[in-house]
C-alpha cells in the first residue's frame, strides 16, 4: 500500500494513509510508538460501517515521513493543520492510540476550534510513581531511560528492528506472531501491528527513542486548557499504560469521559473499534 504525501513549510515530507468511508467524517488518527501509518487499517472496516474517513499518517521519521531533528510534541498540531488544510477539512475529529495518545492531545490544544472531539486509546504518558507499579517491567525501564537517558532505549529498539528487517524476517515474525493471537480478530490486528511497526523502523529507531522521550517527560501545555470533548478508552488488565493514569487523565481533561473495558488490556482499540468509531461518528454530526 502505498501512502500519499506532501512538502510541508520547512521541507519536510509528511506521508498518509486513509481507510474507511472515502466520502465520510474525516478523522485523523496518530498511531503508537513505534507505528507507522499503517496501523490505522485496524479500524479500516468500523470506520466504514460509522461512516468515518480515518486519516493516518506517518509521524516524523516513521515509514514514507521525514525525520524531524527538532521535534516537539506540539509541532504535531502543525504537522496536522497543515495536512488538514492540504485535503480541505474545516472541521474534523482526532484519534490517538498508545503513544500516539500525547500528541493526538497536542493537536487538540493547538487547534481547539477545528477539532470536534477527541478519543484516546490506550494512551501512553509520564506517569507518576504510584502509576508505574501497575506496569511491566519491560514498559518501567522504557519510561526510566526516556526520562534519564533517552538513548538506550535504542538497544530495543534496534532489536525490534532487526526482528523484521528482511521479508523473510517479517513473514516469520508475522505467522507466529498471528498463530499466538487468541481469536481471528486479533490475529487481523496483530498482522496490522506488526507491519506497521516494522514500517515505523524501516529509517531506523532514532525517531522512536526521540518520541518516547517526549511522550514521557512534562508536556508544554495544560490539560486543563483543552476545550473540545474527550473520550478515553482504556483496558483495566493494561500492562503497558496503568488504568490509575488513564483516571488521572480523565479528571484532569474537561469535558473528558473514560470508558473502562473490564477484560481488555493494551490491546483495547481491537476490542472496542466499532464502539470507538460510532462515538466519533455521533461526535461528528
Amino acid at each position: 500500500m502505498t501512502p500519499d504525501a506532501i512538502t510541508l513549510a520547512d521541507g519536510r515530507r509528511l506521508s498518509w494513509y486513509e481507510f474507511g468511508d472515502p466520502e465520510g467524517s474525516p478523522v485523523i488518527y496518530t498511531a503508537g510508538t513505534p507505528v507507522s501509518g499503517l496501523g490505522g487499517a485496524l479500524y479500516d472496516e468500523s470506520a466504514r460501517a460509522s461512516g468515518l474517513r480515518w486519516i493516518s499518517p506517518d509521524k516524523p521519521g516513521y515509514g514514507a515521513s521525514d525525520f524531524c531533528r527538532r521535534r516537539t510534541l506540539t509541532g504535531w498540531g502543525d504537522d496536522v493543520e497543515a495536512l488538514a488544510r492540504h485535503l480541505d477539512l474545516d472541521r474534523f475529529a482526532l484519534a490517538g492510540e498508545s503513544g500516539g495518545g500525547p500528541f493526538t492531545l497536542a493537536a487538540a490544544h493547538r487547534l481547539p476550534d477545528r477539532v470536534k472531539a477527541v478519543a484516546l486509546i490506550a494512551s501512553g504518558g509520564p506517569f507518576s510513581r504510584a502509576e508505574r507499579a501497575g506496569i511491566s517491567a519491560k514498559a518501567r525501564l522504557m519510561g526510566w531511560f526516556a526520562r534519564n537517558a533517552p538513548l538506550l532505549n535504542t538497544v530495543r529498539l534496534e532489536a525490534m528492528r532487526r526482528e523484521s528487517d528482511s521479508p523473510e524476517k517479517l513473514a516469520r515474525f508475522v505467522r507466529d506472531a498471528v498463530a499466538a493471537a487468541p481469536d481471528a480478530a486479533h490475529a487481523v490486528a496483530v498482522r496490522i501491528e506488526v507491519e506497521a511497526v516494522a514500517d515505523a523502523l524501516r529509517q531506523g529507531s532514532r525517531a522512536a527513542v526521540q518520541e518516547i522521550a517526549l511522550i514521557k517527560r512534562p508536556w508544554p501545555f495544560p490539560l486543563n486548557g483543552l476545550t473540545v470533548p474527550v473520550h478515553l478508552w482504556h483496558g483495566a488488565l493494561d500492562r503497558n499504560v496503568p488504568l490509575a493514569y488513564a483516571r488521572r487523565l480523565s479528571r484532569e481533561i474537561p469535558n473528558a469521559t473514560l470508558h473502562v473495558c473490564e477484560f481488555s488490556g493494551h490491546d483495547v482499540g481491537v476490542d472496542r473499534s466499532g464502539e470507538i468509531t460510532s462515538v466519533l461518528a455521533d461526535a461528528s454530526g
